[in-house]
């Protein structure tokens, strides 16, 4: 083995000039006469080495070929001589067949693309991609079960469906409606109901009226396509009957129309669908910018697919669209439009669109591994490595997890594993040509050095970042769950690939490809380096000019000492060979160390050409600054007054209420979706919250429903099988919950927030009981001749009030047929009478307002159909059903799209409350009530379990980091130091979301929970470096430990800046916020790695054993009392 006192990397053919040949000439004259009075002693010891069938010598071999007794290495320096001399097998197989390990570590790669292309031309769904919907579903939780039972709630054979016919046509002409198109508008500083603007919304109202979708228009009594609904339909005439001003069709007088049509309650209620919050038509000098109409689009017969409709709203409604908003709007407004089928569409096609900047990101990153490495194959394998371990963790998460999800965020995790891999690839050559240093070390010998200082570093950062991500995959949210799983995986298998491939290629780069590259050069230079040599020339006199103090600083820190290293003369290398006169001639000591330094110039002036300039920026001039006592103060103290802003600022954070975000509000859809939910004084889409007191049915059984994919799926409906709501005693409990209800004169209903109607007055309350008593006395009091006097037709119903009923209504009821003696469904006798207008299924405001309350069950030989009454028979009306459930239906004055989570989790409990309180009182049968809302109380426990979450991946992660840090430095202080920075750091995250304007949303949560994971990226590296430095002093450590680390540390950062970079091009928000939020954690965390964390080491790192968990526990060993003989 060739012996060489410093490392310096293989230099080009060509030397600077003609006094550094001669410098080099005399350096290599000298080590040869080292080497020549050694190489045989060493060359028999290695060999005895070897010969050793054990991958280990013992300690009697490993004492043997030690150098005598005073010689450098000491008995406690046994165990690193051990790990540095006897590489482990699989190193000596990589260097002995280094094509051989590439092929076969390559594998792993090959069947992740292999398997992945046969499942697709197998047409199985790899990629089970979902960007339509984020699924923010909590199946377990009662709220969504409580909803979706009450859903599902007909969902049992023999209902009983009420037919209603209108005096005029039949209600279901009108279609179903399949989707509705909103189109918005807005101007400027200006009024958007000025007689200008209006002439033009009225001719952008019939373009879209001209539209070809007859077929799908909502249709009149004449069957004609009703009039997109908008705010010209108070000056065209459609309200004349109410008032003559609600015909201008010149718009002559805009104001008066509208404050006219405030006056009146059918008008009222209309215009606020069109006017923007806070504004008052009636007030002078109050002004209007934006408006919006919308065109209802149906099927008639509901014969039409889905895909049809959504194909007609792609391809003719939106190019209309877009042509009406840039050749008709211009710049006169500006126009949005969205509809539900449009905007899943172009969700779906902007997420592809947003991947695109996965390859800048690509590209990027490519272009700086190269630039890094400065080779052109070890950057494309380490790319491959990064691209392929994404497609074998996808095979796990899809085919081992039987996952069948893939939406937003789990785009994300490309641009993640791009910058993590890049920092690993960075990380394992930085130690690859670390090792080089030392030119002692064999092949095998250098790849168990790499993976000593390589494999524990990125194994820490690797295990905390997964580790972060896999916190978040026991959140019971599917979209978060699946994303903190398969980032996690991904993380894992990236470390895996490049721990057992990327080592390969380094070794086959290194000593089959670089040298015939080199070579190649060499023959090129020869010929056509002139320019270059001259350029050289300059570079290496900059370095041979260097001052000595600067060189002789120099040679120390690239020079490999040993661990016990005090003074000068002790800095000696550890596998220094044997020769007689070393220990006492301190002559040649100096003569070796000025051998050193001139080679140290040598491979300095290399180093200009490998980034020396920032090595020795931060080896010499940052570390002189960060050195200088004033500034250990006042560096620290800065920064944990910054990190004290931002912990203020994070108390300021709020769960946010809004429903979630898909596009950023520069795109068409976002301004849309912003302005449907927030802007205007009413919405047609759930305008209200709405409280259902339901009875009769149990929470949904969500057992069979799976947890791993995104499809709807609504569970097995339960039954109450001791509901029974025609008992007296349930009637009457019933009927004064909803008195009380309806009056809301108790204090505590005030907590309850009901809506008061604006036109009676009264708390909008819908409670079948009530309403049915006054209509059945309404009408007894109108056909007194018809039924007896004594006839009392108030709650509770029981069998001698109806016989009596049925009795006068023998036109009606069939009186020859008998009930079975325990018959005692009389409450569903009078239910039936009066949801059915008297059997003549007329609208009335009841059916509309309690029809989906109520539902009956034809019970067989019971049920009987109605008599003719008229002249036709009325089919499907029947009397002796059967009442499966009921609800009473309060609207809240909150709305779900804005509801805060303090105000919405009280308003929660105090219906909660008052359910619990309501049963109590209740008999047996209606023991099994609950309340539930459509939406607001789930929205409201998926904002709970977010903010859950984010505080669970903190802690988790946190705690992690503080173990894996010490455990890893194996120092107590400087693995709690370095977990202060990343406690800063994270505060500092945390506090910059208030001040971005945000709140704690889905996206939030998520980054909050892999913050600490990002992180302690790069504070690791720092401390493993101070930890690893064989110098004694703090000063000499921290120095040691920028030059190392420094510049690998900026490089990680700055190419996963530069990886995330390309995401705020995005324009669905998901992408643009994980951009934003890790660019902000990776600079955070470089100034608190770099400034903090080395001020904290200059001021308390440990020397010697100080803090030392081997040391600890060797003193421990040692005190122990000797066993008795």
């Amino acid at each position: 083995m060739e012996f060489e006192l410093a490392n310096f990397e293989e230099n080009d053919n060509l030397n600077c000039n003609s006094d550094m040949k001669r410098k080099e000439e005399q350096m290599q004259t000298s080590k040869q006469q080292i080497k020549n009075s050694n190489i045989e002693t060493l060359a028999k010891r290695l060999k005895r080495i070897k010969n050793k069938n054990s991958t280990y010598a013992r300690f009697d071999d490993l004492k043997e070929f030690k150098l005598e007794e005073n010689d450098i290495v000491e008995q406690e320096n046994v165990q690193e001589m051990k790990n540095i001399l006897h590489a482990p097998f699989y190193c000596r197989f990589i260097a002995n067949f280094p094509i051989l390990a590439f092929l076969l570590s390559s594998t792993i790669h090959v069947f992740a693309i292999v398997t992945t292309v046969s499942l697709v031309v197998a047409e199985k769904n790899v990629f089970p991609v979902d960007f339509e919907t984020v699924p923010l579903v909590l199946y377990d939780d009662s709220t969504r079960k409580q909803d979706l039972a009450w859903r599902s709630r007909d969902d049992y054979p023999r209902k009983i469906y009420r037919p209603l016919f209108d005096p005029q046509f039949p209600l279901w002409l009108e279609g179903q409606v399949r989707d509705t198109v909103e189109v918005i508008l807005q101007v400027d500083n200006g009024e958007i109901f000025s007689k200008n603007n209006l002439i033009l919304i009225q001719y952008t109202e019939n373009l879209m009226y001209n539209i070809t979708y007859s077929t799908y228009c909502q249709k009149d009594e004449d069957f004609q396509c009703v009039k997109p609904k908008s705010i010209i339909r108070l000056f065209d005439g459609t309200y004349l009957n109410l008032n003559s001003s609600f015909t201008d069709l010149e718009f002559n007088n805009p104001k008066h129309v509208l404050c006219c049509a405030m006056k009146f309650n059918e008008t009222k209620e209309y215009i606020e669908y069109f006017l923007p919050k806070d504004y008052d038509p009636c007030q002078p000098g109050s002004v209007a910018s934006i408006t919006r109409l919308l065109i209802t689009i149906c099927d008639l017969f509901n014969l039409e697919s889905e895909d049809q409709i959504r194909d007609f709203l792609i391809h003719e409604v939106k190019p209309n669209l877009i042509d009406i908003r840039n050749n008709v709007i211009g710049d006169k407004m500006y126009m949005y439009f969205t509809s539900k089928m449009i905007y899943q569409s172009e969700a779906l096609q902007q997420t592809y669109d947003d991947v695109i900047f996965a390859i800048g990101s690509f590209l990027f990153i490519f272009l700086v591994m190269w630039i890094q490495t400065k080779s052109f194959f070890i950057t494309s394998f380490g790319i491959y490595s990064i691209l392929t371990s994404f497609l074998l963790a996808n095979l796990i998460y899809r085919f081992i997890l039987s996952y069948e999800y893939f939406g937003f965020l789990h785009i994300v995790s490309i641009f993640i594993i791009l910058g993590i891999g890049a920092d690993d690839v960075f990380v394992f050559y930085d130690s690859w040509r670390l090792t080089g240093k030392d030119t002692n070390l064999l092949t095998a010998h250098r790849l168990a050095e790499f993976y000593n200082r390589a494999a524990k570093t990125t194994f820490v950062t690797s295990l905390t970042t997964m580790a972060a991500f896999l916190v978040s995959g026991t959140s019971p949210l599917l979209p978060i769950r699946s994303f903190g799983l398969f980032t996690g995986i991904l993380v894992g298998v990236n470390y895996v690939c490049d721990l057992v491939f990327f080592p390969t290629a380094i070794v086959l780069y290194s000593e089959k490809i670089r040298p015939k590259t080199i070579k190649v050069k060499g023959w090129f230079f020869e010929r056509f380096g002139c320019c270059v040599r001259r350029m050289r020339r300059v570079l290496c006199e900059k370095c041979t000019q260097l001052p000595q103090e600067k060189a002789s600083g120099l040679s120390v820190i690239l020079i490999p000492f040993s661990l016990n290293t005090k003074t000068e003369e002790d800095a000696i290398p550890d596998m220094l060979p044997e020769f007689d006169n070393l220990e006492d001639s301190k002559e040649g000591l100096h003569q070796l160390f000025e051998q050193k330094q001139l080679t140290n110039c040598i491979h300095t002036s290399k180093e200009c050409d490998d980034w020396g300039i920032i090595i020795q920026f931060l080896r010499l001039r940052f570390f002189t600054f960060m050195n200088l006592r004033p500034l250990r103060i006042i560096i620290p103290v800065l920064f944990f007054g910054i990190s004290s802003f931002f912990i203020y600022n994070a108390t300021k954070l709020e769960l946010d209420s809004n429903r979630v975000k898909i596009f950023r509000p520069s795109h068409n859809q976002g301004k849309a979706t912003l302005h449907h939910y927030y802007t205007f004084q009413r919405n047609f889409r759930e305008e209200h919250t709405s409280v259902y007191l339901v009875w009769g049915l149990l929470a949904r059984d969500m057992s069979e429903c799976s947890r791993k994919k995104s499809g709807f799926c609504r569970g097995k409906m339960v039954w109450d099988d001791k509901f029974d709501p025609s008992s007296a005693e349930a009637q009457v409990a019933i009927y004064d919950l909803c008195q009380r209800l309806e009056n809301g004169a108790e204090p505590k209903m005030t907590h309850l927030r009901i809506k008061t109607n604006i036109i009676t007055g009264k708390p909008e309350v819908s409670c079948y009981l009530t309403t049915m008593e006054l209509f059945l006395q309404k009408d007894l009091l109108e056909a007194r001749e018809r039924y007896p006097s004594d006839l009392n037709v108030s709650i509770p119903l029981d069998k001698a009030k109806m016989t009596k009923f049925m009795n006068s209504n023998s036109q009606i009821y069939n009186t020859s047929h008998f009930f079975p003696e325990d018959f005692d469904r009389w409450l569903e006798i009078g239910l039936e009478y009066w949801i059915t207008n008297k059997y003549t299924g007329e609208t009335i405001q009841n059916f509309i307002m309690f029809d989906h309350l109520i539902g009956d069950e034809y019970i067989i030989g019971e049920t009987d159909i109605v008599r003719d009454t008229q002249e036709e028979p009325f089919m499907f009306m029947f009397y002796g059903t059967k009442l499966r459930y009921f609800g009473i239906q309060v609207n809240l004055s909150v709305n779900v799209n804005n509801l805060g989570y303090s105000e919405g989790s009280s308003i929660y409990q105090a219906w909660e409350q008052l359910i619990t309180d309501e049963k109590d009182k209740m008999p047996a049968s209606l023991k099994n009530g609950f309340q539930c809302t459509r939406n607001t109380w789930h929205w409201i426990r998926v904002q709970e379990m977010l903010s859950d979450s984010a505080i669970q991946g903190i802690i988790i992660g946190l705690s992690l980091a503080l173990l894996v840090l010490i455990l890893t430095t194996m120092n107590f202080i400087i693995g709690f130091l370095a977990w202060i920075v990343i406690l800063l750091v994270t505060v500092c995250v945390v506090g910059s979301i208030p001040l971005q304007s945000l709140k704690l949303g889905m996206v939030e949560s998520i980054n909050l929970c892999m913050v600490v994971g990002l992180a302690v990226d790069y504070v690791v590296h720092l401390a493993e470096a101070y930890n690893m430095s064989p110098f004694e002093k703090r000063q000499d450590k921290t120095r040691d430990m920028l030059g190392k680390m420094g510049f690998s540390v900026i490089s990680g950062a700055l190419t996963t800046f530069g990886a995330f970079v390309f995401m705020i091009g995005a324009q669905i928000q998901f992408i643009y916020e994980f951009g934003k939020f890790v660019m902000i954690t990776a600079s955070m965390s470089l100034l608190f790695s770099l400034f903090v964390f080395t001020s904290l080491m200059l001021n308390f790192g440990p020397e010697g054993d100080t803090g030392s968990i081997k040391a600890l526990c060797r003193n421990f060993y040692q005190s122990k009392p000797s066993a008795p003989v």
